[in-house]
Parts: C-alpha cells; structure tokens; sequence
C-alpha cells in the first residue's frame, strides 16, 4: 500500500480516537434542576443572590461534568401568597432543590412539608420555618449588624448626641435581632426616639420627616436605618448633605447613591452574592456527590463599608447586577 494513504488512514485513526475521547470526556455524568424563591424579584439584594446561585451553578457544573438549570420564581413584593404558588410551580417543574428566602407574611408550612414528602431539597436564607429541617439555613449575624452601625454612629455623635432608629413597623426577628445591636451598644441614654414605618420608600421618607417636625428641641443629632427603605429613591431626606450623621443597612444598589451625595456617613452590608454561592454550592455537591454540609446551619458576618473600602463594594455590586 502506498506511504502516503497509510499516513492518511493513521491520521484519521487518530483522529477519529481523539473525537471519540473527547466525546467521552465531555459527556454529562448528570442534569439538576433548582429555583431560587426570593422575596422581591425587583429587589437589588436578591438579584445580587440570584447572581451567586448561578455562578456557582457554573462553576460546579464544570467541575462535576454535570448541567445545573437555575430557574428563579421570587414573586413581586406586593403579590400575596406568591412564594407558596412558586412552591407548587417548582414541584410541576420537577425541580431537584429549592433555595428560598421566606417571607414573614406568608404560611409556607404546610406547603414546605410537601417538599419532604417529594423529596427535595431545600436550603433556606435568613430565617427558618418550623415545619421542617432544611439541608442548609443561612443566616446573617444580624446582632452584629446592628452592633456595627451603632459603633460607627458613636464615632460621628457630640458628646452624649442622642440618635433616632428607624425600624419597620412590621414584626420581623431580622430587625428585632438589629435593634437588639444597636441598643447593646448606645444603650437608652442615646436614643432619642424609635420611629416605626412601614417598610417601603414614600412611607419611610413621611416617618422621619414627622420626626423631624416633632423633634422641637432639635434632639435628634444622628440616624439609624435598621434598612434603606427612605434611600431607594430620588434623594429627599429632610436635611442637607453632609449636616446630620446617618448610617443603615444596605439592601438596595440605590443607597450607593446616597453616600456619593454625601448623606451617609457609611453603610453596614451583607454578603448577598456569598448567600447564593454557598447555597447553591451545598445544594449541588448533595444533588451529586449525596455529601451532606457538615453543619447546617451557616452564619455570615456584615461588613461596615465606609471611605476605605467603598470602591471596591461599588465594584461588586456592578459584578453582582450584571
């Protein structure tokens, strides 16, 4: 046989091993199916959570030669009973897991007891429900959170300045856990007044504005947010930049805003991006691997974001909304 059609037959050989091989290498050992269920879908927090469940979707994916679908079912604030709904739909999607941030409003007892009953996973965030044990509940050291911003309004306050906190009106441990923060620090001699508001902007901006009119003494000579509610709008805080220190806790990309304008005087922020990761994380190695976390229970800590590390938290909350 001539040379050369025998050098064409090995290189065909070869290459047809090869695509065979590589064919081999790129098979997929396993589909998973999970939703995420967050709060508010037009929230900035959970898109940035959002943001981490599909990266880590990603990267998992590749390292286990597995596919991970990510579906997302959180509702809009204002709709009533949406998350039990989405739970029902997840179960007509045929999900493998569930990563949910429940709602304070709704009853998602008897509708989590199902997940048991179809045998999927659940991982909750911030805050658990009765009815069952998830294979992971995260949480955010809320005391220190509140702790946090007490320490850094002292900092700013004259000498025995007293604060107004601004709270939800709705019960929730979440702000129950900040409030116990920021009272272990400032104790009641530094506290002017609690001012409650329903959690939303316009009723938030109304609560401080009528603060500020009763406070005839001019008392008041610092703020606390317990949650941006009052800066997740055009800016109409009823004092000038720079003028009275205020600090809170970020849930929205839009209190960025606000410390560029120079009305805070720093911001207390959770790992949003980080929840997602971890959840999603530990969700696909049990899918996979059977592995269960060796807790589960998960706590991650705030951090103060101020003049030193402001840029590089801007920088992520454009990675985490992209």
């Amino acid at each position: 046989m001539n040379k050369a059609i025998v050098y064409v037959i090995s290189l065909l050989v070869l290459l047809n091993f090869s695509l065979a091989l590589q064919a081999q290498n790129n098979e997929l050992l396993g589909f998973y199916k999970i939703v995420f269920i967050g709060k508010d879908k037009e929230s900035s927090k959970y898109k940035a959570v959002f943001s981490g469940i599909k990266d880590a979707a990603k990267s998992l994916g590749e390292e286990f030669s597995i596919e991970v679908e990510v579906i997302e079912f959180s509702p809009i604030r204002s709709q009533s009973g949406a998350q039990s709904k989405a739970i029902v739909q997840s179960f007509l999607k045929n999900v493998d897991g569930i990563i949910l941030s429940p709602s304070e409003k709704e009853n998602l007892s008897s509708v989590l007891e199902l997940t048991q009953f179809y045998q999927k996973e659940v991982v909750l965030l911030e805050q658990n429900v009765d009815s069952i044990t998830p294979l992971l509940s995260i949480q955010s050291d809320e005391v220190k959170a509140g702790q946090l911003m007490a320490k850094a309004i002292l900092k700013k306050l004259p000498t025995q300045g007293r604060v107004a906190i601004l709270t939800s009106s709705e019960p929730s441990p979440i702000y129950e856990d900040r409030m116990k923060g920021v009272k272990s620090i400032l104790g009641y001699k530094r506290i002017e007044a609690v001012i409650q508001t329903k959690p939303d902007y316009k009723s938030a901006l109304k609560s401080i504005k009528q603060a500020i009119d009763e406070d005839e003494n001019q008392d008041i000579k610092g703020w606390v947010f317990l949650d941006d509610w009052a800066l997740r709008g055009t800016p109409d805080l009823p004092w000038k930049p720079n003028s009275i220190p205020l600090i809170t806790i970020q849930s929205s990309v839009m209190t960025n805003l606000f410390y560029d304008l120079r009305y805070l005087e720093s911001m207390v922020l959770h790992p949003f991006h980080d929840w997602g990761y971890q959840a999603s994380k530990t969700l696909i190695e049990k899918l996979f691997t059977k592995q269960n976390p060796d807790s589960n229970v998960l706590i991650f800590n705030p951090t103060l974001v101020n003049w030193e590390n402001i840029d590089a938290y801007e920088a992520h909350w454009k990675q985490w909304l992209r």
